[in-house]
Formats: structure tokens, sequence, C-alpha cells
């Protein structure tokens, strides 16, 4: 039988369980730009993430289709926890090419991206809990203004970091795989903002 009102506070705790674990890949991925020894190592603990965070979508997808109450709106919900999935996915890329492409050492630029990158992910980890009282809405809001400041601060490093690139165009091999580092880890935070987009929805939905 479908499930009533203690499907709610299940769809809470997921959500919770998502942005924990996209925290948690963050700070894995700042580890490895910071401290940059046992690449492969620390890039299969990031993917063994990932793939934690690929069963929760499923779970929350399992969930919605039982639940005869919600307390988000399904596609919501679905929204919601696909983003931070994609969050997690742009995080993994970012780190699994650190090793395909055998980089010796991260760049200043890749190590500032991560440091937002992470603080982008820990906004969204304390903004999800807002979503179980309407009292904390307003806090809420002011997560989401900082998930969107990361971007706009990731926006800036990634142009930093390219101009930097060419400004070096003679070593083509160094250009192509740091321009295709950058961008993903540029894209974690565009994914982070998407995360905030689709908070920022739900509030006024339920406003």
């Amino acid at each position: 039988m479908p499930s009533l009102l203690p499907s709610q506070p299940k769809f809470f705790d997921l959500f919770e369980k998502a942005s924990a674990n996209l925290l948690e890949s963050a700070r894995a991925l700042q580890d490895l730009l910071e401290h940059y020894d046992d690449v492969e190592q620390k890039c299969a603990r990031i993917t063994q993430l990932e793939e934690v965070g690929d069963g929760i979508v499923h779970e929350v997808t399992a969930l919605a289709h039982t639940a005869l109450i919600a307390p988000v709106d399904n596609e919501d919900a679905q929204r919601l926890i696909i983003a931070v999935d994609d969050a997690l996915d742009g995080i993994e890329a970012a780190a699994v090419r650190m090793a395909i492409f055998r980089i010796e050492q991260p760049t200043e630029r890749a190590r500032q991206m991560a440091a937002l990158i992470y603080s982008g992910a820990q906004e969204v980890h304390e903004a999800m809990p807002c979503l179980r009282n309407r009292r904390q809405h307003d806090k809420m809001r002011a997560h989401i203004v900082q998930i969107n400041q990361v971007e706009n601060e990731a926006d800036q490093l990634l142009r930093q970091g390219l101009e930097e690139l060419v400004g070096r165009r003679d070593d083509l091999f160094n250009l192509i795989r740091w321009k295709e580092i950058y961008e993903h880890l540029e894209v974690c935070t565009d994914r982070l903002e998407d995360v905030g987009d689709y908070l920022q929805g739900v509030l006024i939905k339920n406003a």
C-alpha cells in the first residue's frame, strides 16, 4: 500500500543524505588537490561517493512513486535530487581527469576552484534541512545567495585560468588538458547553482 504521512520525513532524510554525500565528495576533491598523492586511490574514493549518490537518486524516485503525500512536488523532488547528483558527477569527472591526464601537480587555480566547490557544497548541505520547517526558509534563502556567489566566483576563476593557459599557448598539451579540467570544475558550481535554483522554486511554491 502507498505510504501517507510517514513518507514525508523519509524525503527529507534522503535529501539530507544526498547533500551530506555531496559535501563528502567535495571534501575528497579538495583533499586530492591540496594533498596531491595517492591519486588513484583518492579518485576511487570519489567514484564510490558518486555511486552512493546514484543509489540515493533511485531511493527518492522509488519513494516518489509510492508516497501519496510528499513534502514537495514529485517533479521538484526529482529535479532537486538529480541536480545534486549532477554536481557529484562533475566532481568525479574533474578528479578522474586528473588521473587520466597524468597531472603532475594541480595549479593554484584548480585548488581555488576546488575550495569554492567545497564552499558551495557546504551551503547546500546547510540549506537542505531548512526544507523541513517553513520558519527556516529565510535561513535557506541566505544559503541560496551564497551558492550563487560561489558560482559567480568560479566563473571568474575559470576565465583567469583560461587566460593563463592561453598566455602559455606554446605548451599545447597543457592547454588542452587543463582547459578540460577547469571546465569540469566550473560545471560543478553550475550544478550547485541549479540545486539552489530548485530550492528557491520550492520556497516559492510553498510560500
